[in-house]
């Protein structure tokens, strides 16, 4: 079976946020717990076409936030600081995780997660965001 090759943006996301999915659900910032919908709104980034995945914090006491841009196709990273000011942004092209797959998703009934989990359901109002 032939390794499949993984970009640059990608490589430098998974390095230093984790897969994709594998970040929290529910994030403290300033000793506060938010969920991933709450964070969306925080930054300002509460669309329909921005899904947030996941969610942690860095090193240098940065956060960050995951979310798949439907618009642009992408998986963007941004971080920010404790006062929700962007320090940061990084992003990959779906394909890079789904290759050829990419090409057989109907985009407007089906997000390339699969499922409600790696979309980032707000973990903390139970199941289906509710």
């Amino acid at each position: 079976m032939e390794e499949k090759k993984i970009t640059i943006a990608r490589r430098e996301i998974e390095e230093r946020y984790g897969p994709v999915g594998d970040g929290m659900k529910i994030l403290f910032v300033n000793g506060v717990p938010m969920g991933l919908s709450t964070l969306s709104r925080r930054l300002a980034l509460q669309y329909s076409d921005l899904v947030p995945i996941d969610a942690g914090e860095l090193g240098d006491g940065t956060f960050w936030l995951r979310i798949y841009d439907n618009e642009q196709r992408k998986v963007m990273v941004v971080e920010f600081d404790r006062s929700f000011a962007f320090t940061g942004e990084r992003g990959a092209d779906i394909m890079d995780w789904l290759g050829d797959d990419y090409f057989r998703i109907r985009w407007r009934a089906f997000c390339p997660a699969g499922g409600e989990e790696w979309l980032g359901a707000d973990a903390s109002r139970g199941k289906g965001g509710k």
